[in-house]
């Protein structure tokens, strides 16, 4: 089998500010992404230990959100929430977790679905996997397949008694900002039949509750996230059991369910993330082509020895004929002088996105673009 280059350089992060035992590439930017070159900037690096939390301590980093005027933070907020859709329809809506790229939402809103597609606020479409899901919590992370999209938002550590929060609801045919109301902390309980304590109880002022939607501080961080569970059956004010009312049978009380919509916190999202598999990440971005490095004459770069049949490699034209074989100079204008330096500036990009080659053949220079896929 012919080798090729592929990304396999993974560091390990820490999801929505949130200790995951996941592992994945490096975030970097793409041409979908609005704010490609200042993401690429602040793509962590790897550490001996638990990374920072997403967004704690950058300066304007894509996503975050500074304490500002209410319009500000609105607008800047939007751009780390997505329509979640599936055949064209609206079904939740999703938070994009800063810097990473992955996408948190109610799990019972998709149904048995398992690809659906995310809207974001520039009108990209991108399909999606469920990478992760918990019935409990009614939480599932969707991973994207192409792009990478890294505005986002990050928790917040403040009390939300007495703050003014915030959601997205449909207004019209797009999302807009609706006001909530926080009215404290219940128990609740899952489909299941599990507990769900200090769960966020909310009044959406009769907007259109819709699952998946985040709950936003004045600073534009994440309080919670709307999921849908069961309301606690002996929650305070519910009427009293009649004692000589027919005994229901075991395990049916499990299948009554008054539903609720709630807010899961924090605490709820860091356990759900921590629990995330490694192999919940975007597909490795692909070129497909096997080189040796190779500096003869003026020209130093990547000699081409092989490429995949069907690859981006290919497809551009680059062609392996020994010693007039294609040569690869540089990437997007880094230069490049052996295999691996080739390998970590295709890890570094994402799948869907265009690059440009500069190639050295037939003695003269040549600029070719190529759109990287995920490897077969």
């Amino acid at each position: 089998m012919l080798p090729s280059i592929r990304v396999s350089t993974l560091v390990a992060v820490a999801m929505f500010a949130f200790t995951a035992s996941s592992v994945r590439a490096a975030p970097v930017a793409t041409p979908s992404t609005r704010s490609a070159q200042s993401a690429h900037k602040t793509a962590g690096s790897p550490q001996a230990a638990l990374p920072r939390l997403p967004g704690d301590n950058a300066d304007n980093a894509p996503g975050e959100v500074q304490p500002a005027s209410p319009n500000s933070a609105r607008n800047s907020t939007r751009l780390g929430i997505v329509q979640v859709e599936q055949s064209g329809h609206p079904i939740a809506i999703g938070t994009v977790l800063s810097k990473d790229g992955r996408i948190i939402t109610s799990l019972s809103a998709l149904g048995t679905g398992e690809h659906p597609d995310v809207r974001y606020s520039d009108g990209t479409v991108v399909k999606t996997n469920v990478g992760h899901k918990d019935k409990t919590w009614d939480l599932a992370l969707l991973v994207p397949q192409k792009g990478k999209w890294l505005d986002g938002l990050v928790p917040s550590a403040a009390d939300p008694q007495n703050l003014e929060l915030m959601s997205f609801a449909p207004k019209g045919r797009k999302l807009g900002p609706t006001l909530v109301a926080y009215r404290g902390r219940i128990n609740a309980r899952s489909r299941e039949g599990e507990s769900l304590t200090s769960v966020l109880n909310l009044d959406w002022k009769g907007a259109t509750t819709v699952p998946g939607a985040p709950l936003i501080d004045p600073d534009g961080k994440v309080i919670g996230i709307t999921v849908r569970a069961c309301k606690e059956s002996n929650a305070r004010g519910s009427t009293p059991a009649v004692t000589n009312a027919p005994q229901p049978r075991q395990g049916q009380n499990e299948k009554k369910c008054t539903p609720i919509n709630v807010g899961a916190p924090v605490f709820a999202l860091r356990g759900f993330l921590s629990k995330t598999p490694a192999d919940a990440v975007e597909p490795a971005a692909w070129l497909g082509l096997a080189g040796a490095p190779t500096d003869e004459g003026n020209v130093r770069g990547v000699r081409v020895m092989g490429v995949a049949p069907s690859s981006p490699a290919e497809t551009a034209g680059l062609t392996p004929s020994g010693d007039r074989s294609d040569v690869v100079v540089a990437v997007d204008g880094t230069p490049v002088s052996d295999p691996d330096e080739l390998a970590k500036i295709i890890a570094a990009c994402a799948v869907g996105q265009e690059v440009k080659l500069l190639i050295f053949g037939n003695g003269k220079f040549r600029e070719v673009g190529v759109t990287l896929r995920a490897a077969p």
